[in-house]
């Protein structure tokens, strides 16, 4: 199916509209992924109307307000439209390039037909905005990553945080680049499980616990108890 100059239109305050590229071309079971260039959506009573190139409507989402910056979208599932997130597929390595840094630990993802996607470095912590090392982590993350191509390594544990980000192991040129935030000394370790990862190994310092053995005195116990049990069902 052709759409190109098929226009994606909002509906509420000054209504912004939008073309898709002449030419473009959509196969049975493919999709169309479309990122404007520019904030052309309100937070408030939003929705977006697609239409053909002569006008008429083909569809529209539901009217939705939304003031977080986080990663719900539409979805259709069947014929209903649903706004959140979508579990992504386990085991998978997902590759795309860092489009913005926006803080010490937190960065926007570009994946192609799935859009820019925000990442938030999975069992890390670093400076909020406003604290003492915040402009440090960020410029060295944004130095590290900033129009790289990356692998995210998706926690599949747990996903996605509070805030809709994706939780994620970064890999820029096959280096862990949560675990370097830690070692060079621009985030502290923040392992809340149930994680995949254990992120405390990424601290110098961090000393596993060893796997405690049972005293000889439960052991002399656990056998005289086995050994009771046995007697009893003798004596039955």
């Amino acid at each position: 199916m052709d759409i190109g100059n098929w226009t994606f239109e909002s509906i509420h305050g000054t209504t912004a509209i939008d073309w898709i590229a002449e030419g473009t071309t959509l196969y049975p079971g493919a999709y169309c992924t479309y990122t404007p260039h520019y904030r052309w959506l309100d937070n408030s009573e939003e929705a977006i109307i697609l239409r053909k190139a002569e006008g008429e409507e083909v569809d529209r989402t539901p009217v939705v307000s939304d003031t977080e910056n986080d990663n719900r979208y539409w979805m259709r599932n069947n014929s209903e439209w649903t706004f959140g997130v979508s579990e992504l597929e386990k085991g998978e390595l997902w590759t795309g390039y860092v489009k913005n840094v926006v803080d010490g630990d937190t960065v926007d993802v570009c994946f192609n037909i799935y859009g820019i996607r925000r990442v938030r470095l999975v069992g890390v912590d670093a400076p909020e905005i406003g604290e003492d090392g915040y402009e440090e982590a960020k410029e060295f993350l944004n130095e590290t990553c900033i129009w790289e191509e990356v692998k995210l390594d998706v926690d599949d544990k747990k996903q996605f945080d509070p805030y809709y980000r994706i939780l994620a192991v970064v890999y820029v040129n096959e280096t862990n680049v949560n675990e370097m935030m830690v070692k060079e000394g621009y985030a502290e370790v923040m392992y809340i499980p149930p994680s995949e990862f254990d992120s405390r190994e990424w601290d110098a310092d961090y000393t596993p616990s060893p796997t405690p053995t049972p005293s000889f005195g439960l052991l002399c116990a656990i056998i005289g108890v086995t050994a009771a049990i046995y007697l009893i069902k003798l004596g039955g």
